[in-house]
C-alpha cells in the first residue's frame, strides 16, 4: 500500500500508480483540495474502478488511517504547503509499517519566489523536514539538486 500525499493536478499520481501496478499494489492519494480530488477522480476513474486507487480528502497532520497501514509514503512538493511539518511527519511515521519507506521531495529555495515559495519559507521548511524526519525515521538516502532536495527514510 502506498500513500501519495497531495494529489494536486495528479501528475505525480500517475508515476506512483505506475509503480504500484508494477508491484501489484494499491495507492491512496489524499489532498485538502476538493477540486483536486474531483479532478483526480475523473482522470483516474478507471484505476478507482479497478480497485487500485482511492482518492480522498485528507490532511497530513491528521491522517484518518490506522497505525502501520502503508508500505510507502510519497510526498512530492507537498511539505512547503503544510502548516505543522513535525505533526505531518509524525502522522506519516504512525501510518507506515515497520520497515516502510518515506520519500520526501520538495523545493530548494530559489532567489525569486513569493508566499509558500519564498526563499525564506522554503529554507525554513527544508530544515523542519530534515529535523522531523531524523527525529522519527532512519535516513537511508538524501540528495540535493538545484531545484529540489529529497530524503528517503525508513521506519525502524
Amino acid at each position: 500500500l502506498i500513500l501519495e500525499s497531495a494529489t494536486g493536478f495528479g501528475l505525480n499520481l500517475s508515476l506512483v500508480l505506475e509503480r504500484a501496478l508494477e508491484l501489484g499494489g494499491r495507492v491512496y492519494s489524499i489532498d485538502v483540495s476538493r477540486l483536486s480530488i474531483t479532478l483526480a477522480k475523473l482522470v483516474y476513474y478507471r484505476f478507482i474502478r479497478r480497485g487500485v486507487l482511492v482518492v480522498e480528502e485528507g490532511d497530513l497532520t491528521r491522517l484518518k488511517y490506522e497505525d502501520s497501514k502503508f508500505d510507502y509514503s510519497v510526498n512530492h512538493t507537498t511539505m512547503h504547503h503544510v502548516g505543522d511539518i513535525r505533526a505531518a511527519v509524525r502522522e506519516l511515521w504512525r501510518t507506515l509499517k515497520s520497515g516502510g519507506l518515506l520519500i520526501v521531495i520538495d523545493l530548494n529555495p530559489l532567489p525569486i519566489g513569493v508566499g509558500s515559495h519564498s526563499p525564506s519559507k522554503l529554507l525554513s521548511v527544508k530544515e523542519s523536514v530534515r529535523s522531523s524526519v531524523e527525529e522519527f525515521f532512519k535516513v537511508v538516502e538524501r540528495g540535493e539538486g538545484r531545484l529540489s532536495y529529497y530524503i528517503v527514510a525508513e521506519k525502524p
